[in-house]
């Protein structure tokens, strides 16, 4: 099982990039989890996270000194996508990842 993790914070900045609309990094996350499910049941998982909470001290000490930029697209813990959330790119990712 893959495991994807979109990290922002508290769910209300508004991520451009791959979306023609104004949804916020939350509102992406869940798109990107409801496709995951269609498309990849039992494969693969998708969470949002906050990275005010706390659970990731070493990503948020990264995005304060500019080291990387929100929202964070983690695969298994490891950030595979920054700045956006990538629709086809984590699509694709997740197919090469459980070999389909």
């Amino acid at each position: 099982m893959i495991d994807v993790a979109i990290i922002g914070t508290n769910g209300e900045e508004f991520a451009y990039g791959s979306c023609p609309s104004a949804m916020t990094f939350f509102e992406q996350a869940e798109m990107v989890q409801g496709f995951v499910k269609l498309r990849f049941a039992g494969q693969a998982t998708v969470s949002y996270r906050n990275l005010e909470d706390g659970q990731d001290p070493e990503l948020a000490r990264r995005v304060r000194e500019g080291e990387c930029e929100l929202p964070l697209v983690l695969f298994d813990g490891q950030v595979r996508f920054e700045g956006d959330i990538p629709w086809q790119d984590i699509q694709r990712e997740i197919k090469q990842a459980i070999g389909a």
